[in-house]
């Protein structure tokens, strides 16, 4: 019987920390307040990068209107990845500068969503 429970307490003990080191990355990640843009933002990889990036990119388009934007690129990414509609941009040459760089359109105006949302 002490055999028994020794191994059921270190199976516990096992399960409890695979859970921790799965689970852990997600109760350390920053926390940034709801936007109304978090269906679009989700499809960054980096926000931060793309914050910095969008912040370079309005500091230069003062006409940039986050609403209007917002829908356009729900429609432009409704049914597809964001792979998809960057290689749409570059195919149409819907290219931005930002801080420097020529990138797609699409893409730009993500980065300047993420600025918006903190």
């Amino acid at each position: 019987m002490a055999r028994r429970a020794f191994l059921l307490g270190t199976a516990g003990v096992v399960g409890l920390a695979l859970v921790a080191a799965f689970e852990a990355p997600r109760f350390f990640a920053p926390r940034r307040a709801p936007s109304p843009f978090d269906d679009l933002l989700a499809r960054l990889p980096a926000h931060d990068s793309a914050a910095h990036l969008g912040a370079a990119w309005l500091a230069v388009n003062k006409s940039f209107h986050a609403g209007e934007t917002a829908q356009k690129l729900r429609l432009r990414l409704a049914a597809r990845p964001l792979s998809a509609a960057i290689d749409s941009d570059l195919s149409q040459g819907r290219m931005l500068e930002a801080h420097g760089w020529v990138l797609p359109e699409t893409l730009v105006l993500l980065c300047a969503l993420a600025a918006k949302a903190e």
